[in-house]
C-alpha cells in the first residue's frame, strides 16, 4: 500500500479506539451514579438504642466506649481499563549531515615597498650647465656667420661676367667708377633695375633662411624692351625669394627700349637679387 493510504488507515484506527474508549468510560461514570442512586434508596432505616449510664467509670476502672456504627460497605467500583497508547508518529528521515570543509587560511601577501628614485647629484646637473656654456662659447656669432659668406661669396664669385660692375659703386648711383659719370649701359641697366624693384615685394618673415639669400638672373631685353629669356644662374636657399623675383621680372616688362648707344640688338644683362635690394 501507498504510504498516505496506510496513514488515513491509522488514523481511523486510532479516532475508532478514542471513540471507544470515551463511550467506555461514559458508560461506566453513568453506571457508577445510578448505584451509588439505588444503595441510597433501598438502605434500611437504622434503628436508635437509647443508653442509660447509671455510674461514670473511675480512674481504675476500665473504659467505656461507645460502639461505632457500622454502615454496609459501598459496592466498589470497577476499574476502568486503561486508554490505549497512541501509537507514534513514524519519524521523518534525518538529512544526512553535511561535512563542512574547515576554511583554509588566507596567505597574507606582503606589501611592496614604494621604490626610491634616486635623487639627481649636482654635480651632474653642474657639468651638463657648464657643457652648453662651452657649446654656446663655440658657436660663431652673428658677425663671424657673415663674414663666412662674404669670404665665401668672394671665392665663389659671379657665376659670368654679366653680374661684373665697373668700380667698387652700385646700381642705382649717379655716377660710375671712382664719381666718374654712368655709361649709356650702366644708366639702362640702374633704370631697368629701379622699374623691377618698383613691382617687387616679398615678406622678410617667409623666409626661413637666414644665410645664402641671393638670386643671380640673367635677362635677354630686345631692342623695343620685351624679356624673351630669364635664367637663374644662380638660386638661393629660398624657393620663396626666387619666386618672387620672377614674378617681380613678369610684372615689370616690357622695359623701355634699348638706347641705341648701348646696343643695337637683344640686350644680355644680369641682375643680383638680395633682400637688401638689387646689384
Amino acid at each position: 500500500m501507498n504510504r498516505p493510504d496506510e496513514r488515513n488507515k491509522q488514523n481511523r484506527l486510532f479516532f475508532s479506539a478514542f471513540a471507544l474508549s470515551v463511550l467506555l468510560h461514559v458508560l461506566i461514570l453513568a453506571g457508577g451514579l445510578y448505584l451509588q442512586y439505588l444503595s441510597t434508596v433501598k438502605r434500611p432505616r437504622l434503628k436508635t438504642v437509647d443508653v442509660t449510664l447509671v455510674t461514670l467509670p473511675g480512674p481504675g476502672s476500665p473504659s467505656i466506649s461507645r460502639m461505632p456504627s457500622v454502615e454496609p460497605p459501598l459496592p466498589e467500583t470497577p476499574e476502568l481499563p486503561p486508554d490505549p497508547e497512541p501509537e507514534p508518529e513514524p519519524r521523518k528521515p534525518e538529512k544526512p549531515a553535511v561535512a563542512v570543509e574547515p576554511e583554509k587560511p588566507i596567505k597574507q601577501v606582503p606589501k611592496k615597498k614604494p621604490v626610491e628614485k634616486p635623487k639627481p647629484k649636482k654635480p651632474v646637473k653642474k657639468k651638463l650647465q657648464e657643457l652648453e656654456k662651452k657649446v654656446k662659447q663655440d658657436q660663431p656669432s652673428e658677425f663671424e656667420r657673415t663674414l663666412a659668406r662674404l669670404e665665401r661669396k668672394v671665392q665663389q664669385g659671379p657665376p659670368s661676367d654679366l653680374y661684373k660692375r665697373t668700380g667698387p659703386g652700385g646700381i642705382g648711383r649717379g655716377e660710375g667708377a671712382y664719381g666718374a659719370p654712368m655709361s649709356p649701359y650702366e644708366r639702362y641697366l640702374s633704370k631697368i633695375a629701379m622699374i623691377i624693384q618698383r613691382h617687387w615685394s616679398f615678406t622678410p618673415h617667409l623666409i626661413r633662411e637666414k644665410g645664402g639669400i641671393e638670386a643671380y638672373v640673367a635677362l635677354t631685353v630686345q631692342p623695343g624692351g620685351t624679356v624673351s629669356d630669364i635664367t637663374f644662374d644662380r638660386n638661393s636657399s629660398s624657393r620663396y625669394f626666387d619666386d618672387t623675383v620672377l614674378k617681380a621680372i613678369e610684372k615689370a616688362s616690357p622695359f623701355p627700349p634699348v638706347p641705341g648707344e648701348v646696343s643695337g640688338t637683344a640686350l644680355r644683362i644680369g641682375l643680383v637679387f638680395t633682400p637688401k635690394g638689387i646689384e
